[in-house]
């Protein structure tokens, strides 16, 4: 009985206790800014493409791999490291031609990719004139970046944060408000807004004779933007 009665009192208790009220919503605005960095790329990544067809499958991957031998000799003055240089497996298929209308087998096919990054531009002209002495097959791609991305990205966030608040301050002014603290910010994926993933060229320039030098070859790499936007909700006082 006693159980009961204790029970029943504690009950009464919480009946008679006032209930809690909600804390006030808090007003606030929420805007967005826009911020971009600029900068040239101090790395470019170089992909070659060494291809031969012969009779025999051993044959055309004998000189294609010592073809690549070669090439990883001439790239190794221009890299920092083993890790600047990366090469592909052989791959290997058969070989056809079309010769008034029908297929022609021409033999087997053995093809590997080697890619180097370079970290001096100045010196990739120099690197292509050595490359085209090679009896490379294909220059597939060459691609620009920047070593300080992330960095670039940071400063871009930075500068859209300022230029989101900016906007709070002109908002304010109309509201008559004043700007208060800031409640909340968050980041969009800078993959989106900018183009420092890789300023890939598209070369894909194949050299039949397979022992080309010429000093006219040049790519100019373009300026880089590395953009950022930020969302943030700002009180109001």
């Amino acid at each position: 009985m006693r159980l009961v009665l204790y029970l029943g009192v504690l009950a009464s208790l919480a009946a008679c206790s006032p209930t809690s009220t909600s804390t006030p919503a808090v007003r606030q605005i929420k805007v967005s800014g826009f911020g971009v960095v600029t900068a040239y790329p101090d790395l470019a990544e170089i992909t070659v493409e060494v291809s031969f067809t012969k009779p025999r499958l051993k044959d055309a991957t004998v000189e294609t791999q010592a073809v690549v031998e070669q090439v990883v000799a001439a790239s190794k003055p221009f890299i920092r490291s083993q890790e600047d240089l990366r090469v592909s497996h052989v791959s290997t298929n058969k070989d056809y031609d079309y010769v008034r209308g029908k297929q022609v087998f021409l033999g087997f096919e053995a093809t590997q990719s080697l890619t180097v990054q370079l970290a001096d531009l100045n010196r990739l002209e120099d690197y292509m004139e050595v490359l085209l002495q090679t009896r490379i097959s294909r220059i597939r791609s060459v691609a620009y970046s920047h070593s300080k991305a992330d960095s670039l990205h940071r400063e871009a966030h930075g500068i859209a944060l300022r230029n989101a608040l900016k906007s709070a301050d002109k908002l304010c002014g109309v509201l008559g408000a004043k700007r208060g603290d800031v409640l909340e910010v968050s980041e969009q994926d800078a993959s989106q807004l900018s183009d420092d993933n890789w300023d890939r060229r598209s070369v894909d320039m194949e050299l039949y004779g397979k022992g080309i030098s010429t000093r006219s070859f040049k790519i100019t790499p373009e300026l880089m933007h590395f953009g950022g936007e930020v969302q943030a909700a700002v009180a109001l006082e």
